[in-house]
């Protein structure tokens, strides 16, 4: 894939023609004791000019462009009301005590936006939260966030899927350091079970359709894990732990800057043998990022590589039809995991900022099961050229040009010959997005992207699929987004969307419908959010409503009648419900968080039927995996040597296919539970940190999915070595 930019060209090396500067401060807190990961950011109208994060004693350094008359110096952290203030050398920032996790960039706009200003819903898990609750797999801190369902099959390393708001597993988009690692056509859904925490920073999400700023797939909320970034100064990490299962995890990480060269790496490792035969779980991991800054030019480069391997027992728990005959000691599935990127970005002036970015995925499964190995092949690269550009003292825009490739192999998808053969498809978007800003009272958000999704030729199969011309896809996204402050205190905030899933490898391979269309998601949601007791109460609730359509499904028997082909874009859904959150902070020693979501899908009629659901579904009934009921409580306690968490999350019964054959076999309800978890961290001297964690605290025996039973009461302990 080659891309050229007239105009842009002239400008890729200019000279640095600013003289930088390092600006030294602390962060603080009421007290002035000082507060340790406070991300410090230099921001311009134009975006984000550098960011670093305060160390154990407050300090921190980041470099500045002295010519940068108009940026500011803004500092978040966990638990703390964020700051706004003119950089200048020596300068101590005092951060207020407030119950909020806030952030200069975040996902939700192709703008640098801070979460506390967009009007879409997101969340923030901070890497103070990911360092001290000593999770192994970072998409356990999903869990606690409000509209999303966690899906793990047993023990760790089971497949492990993610539902926003009601939405299928394959209509959130997720990303790693910004790079789509979801599959072609978004497979069967991402797999969260293979991301170490030992290299994830922190996690962003956004609940609803975001296509227009992200593109294809993200139907119902994107999720991106930003891993370990380079640092000022030199910051080194080293964790070993022991627990339950025989589990063993090793994990090492070292960030700083060295010759102007800003450099992270991290690796780890994580095995256990699991409750039952066949259950063991191993997973590799390592990244890099490299960056450097020439004055008015930054540059970025990353990678990350992640290998693992599973046993696959099989449902061993509930079997309602006694079709389950035993553990499975034979099948196994290896996963190798690679994507990479590189970024380029100029500030032509103090107005106008240009951005060129290119990244690479792949991802390689391999399955042995009783009746032989399987593979499936993943890849994908993508180009993005932007430009940032500071309208009035009131407007940003930001507008570009964006070009992917795509492709899947698969054992199954194969040619008349029985030769497997690549699915490839070709992605071409042009989008802009604006943001108004008003006395710093109201924040409105527009954008659109216009997509033309091109998939080859793909050859006939010899038995029901014919030749397939090449198909050609335009498609406009729109977005809205709006936060306003009604009174002190009080702040509303909207947001509309579209998204679309082009069709998967299967669903294009396995059928004789050569115009299968993306599925398409609407979706809006509205919401309050009212501080009370000092600031020290923050509550929000948000109404969410989710038109899912042009679904695709496979007709037969009734259905035959509705479409000629074997599958087509009939199915309808959709998704409504309320998300309640409170985040209370009565002191620096105590921060508590909960959440409670009520999710009501429902299966709607077929297009071109009054009341016709594919078998064994009816119009009217609930999603499965979807539960109508779920929450959590996590509070976090901090004082002298210790920080502690207590955590809990509960989800109401829940509608679920048969374990062993799938839904054609029945629907089954799987009964409520809920988890407790103990964590403590104890620093035993300056740099050590002993830790623990009970996980099932209760020792509750359930299935959070149904036929694959969760692991009792376990637990973790180990040591952590740190050197800021």
């Amino acid at each position: 894939m080659k891309l050229v930019f007239p105009g842009l060209l002239a400008f890729l090396f200019v000279p640095g023609c600013l003289s930088a500067a390092e600006i030294k401060g602390k962060v603080v807190d009421p007290s002035g004791a000082p507060i340790v990961g406070a991300q410090v950011s230099i921001v311009s109208r134009v975006g984000v000019e550098a960011q670093t994060a305060s160390v154990a004693d407050g300090s921190f350094v980041v470099v500045a462009d002295r010519a940068l008359g108009a940026a500011r110096l803004v500092v978040t952290a966990p638990g703390f009301r964020t700051a706004s203030t003119a950089p200048s050398p020596g300068v101590t920032v005092r951060l207020e005590i407030a119950p909020q996790v806030d952030s200069v960039r975040v996902v939700g706009s192709t703008l640098d936006v801070p979460a506390a200003e967009q009007g879409g819903s997101v969340s923030i898990i901070p890497r103070e939260e990911v360092r001290e609750r000593n999770e192994p797999i970072a998409s356990e801190l999903l869990r606690y966030l409000p509209g999303l369902t966690l899906n793990q099959s047993g023990a760790a390393g089971g497949a492990t899927t993610l539902f926003i708001r009601g939405g299928n597993t394959n209509f959130g988009l997720v990303q790693i350091d910004g790079v789509p690692v979801v599959a072609f056509g978004g497979g069967l859904g991402f797999d969260f079970a293979h991301i170490p925490a030992a290299a994830i920073d922190h996690i962003e999400v956004i609940r609803g359709a975001q296509s227009a700023v992200y593109g294809p797939y993200a139907n119902s909320g994107v999720v991106d894990f930003v891993t370990r970034q380079p640092e000022s100064g030199l910051h080194l990490e080293v964790l070993a732990e022991g627990g339950t299962y025989q589990e063993r995890r090793f994990g090492i990480t070292a960030a700083g800057t060295a010759a102007g060269f800003g450099i992270a790496a991290s690796a780890s490792r994580l095995d256990t043998e699991g409750p039952v035969a066949n259950n063991d779980y191993r997973n590799e991991d390592i990244l890099l990022h490299i960056t450097r800054r020439f004055g008015r030019q930054r540059v970025a480069l990353g990678g990350y590589f992640d290998s693992s391997e599973a046993g696959e027992p099989g449902p061993w728990g509930s079997n309602p039809k006694g079709t389950f005959t035993g553990i499975d000691t034979i099948s196994r599935a290896k996963n190798n995991f690679t994507d990479a990127y590189g970024r380029y970005e100029i500030d032509l002036s103090d107005r106008f900022r240009e951005e060129l970015s290119g990244s690479f995925f792949q991802n390689n499964n391999g399955y042995s099961t009783p009746y032989g190995f399987s593979f499936n092949k993943d890849q994908r690269e993508q180009g993005d050229a932007r430009t940032t550009v500071v309208l009035g003292p009131h407007d940003v825009a930001a507008f570009g040009v964006w070009a992917a490739h795509e492709e899947v192999t698969n054992t199954f998808i194969a040619d008349a010959a029985f030769s497997t053969f690549p699915i490839g498809r070709n992605d071409l978007a042009v989008y802009g997005e604006n943001r108004f800003e008003f006395r710093g009272r109201l924040f409105l958000n527009t954008g659109v992207r216009a997509e033309w999704i091109r998939t080859p030729e793909i050859p006939p199969d010899g038995f029901s699929r014919p030749l397939f011309p090449a198909n050609n896809i335009a498609r406009v996204n729109p977005k809205i987004a709006v936060s306003g402050l009604l009174a002190p205190g009080t702040r509303a905030h909207a947001s509309f969307g579209l998204g679309l899933r082009p069709p998967n490898g299967f669903e294009l391979a396995f059928t004789n419908n050569p115009s299968l269309k993306p599925e398409r998601t609407r979706s809006f949601d509205m919401g309050i959010e009212q501080k009370l007791a000092h600031d020290r109460v923050l509550l929000d609730a948000t109404y969410f409503y989710n038109r899912y359509y042009d679904l695709i499904v496979t007709l037969g028997g009734s259905l035959k009648s509705l479409s000629r082909y074997q599958s087509a874009n009939l199915a309808n859904s959709r998704a409504q419900g309320v998300e309640f959150s409170a985040n209370v902070r009565p002191s620096r020693w105590l921060f508590v968080t909960g959440a409670y979501t009520y999710l009501a899908t429902r299966i709607l009629s077929l297009e071109g039927s009054p009341n016709l659901a594919p078998a064994p579904f009816q119009v009217g009934q609930q999603l499965t995996r979807r539960p109508e009921n779920s929450g959590s409580v996590v509070a976090t306690f901090t004082r002298g040597r210790v920080a502690a968490n207590v955590t809990g999350y509960f989800r109401g019964k829940t509608l679920f296919e048969e374990p062993s054959f799938g839904a054609s076999n029945g629907l089954f309800w799987d009964a409520g539970f809920a988890n407790v978890g103990l964590n403590l961290n104890y620093r035993l001297v300056k740099g050590v940190t002993a830790y623990g964690h009970l996980c099932n605290a209760l020792n509750r025996y359930y299935e959070e999915v149904f036929g694959y039973p969760s692991p009792r009461l376990n637990f973790v302990a180990g040591l952590k070595w740190e050197l800021p």
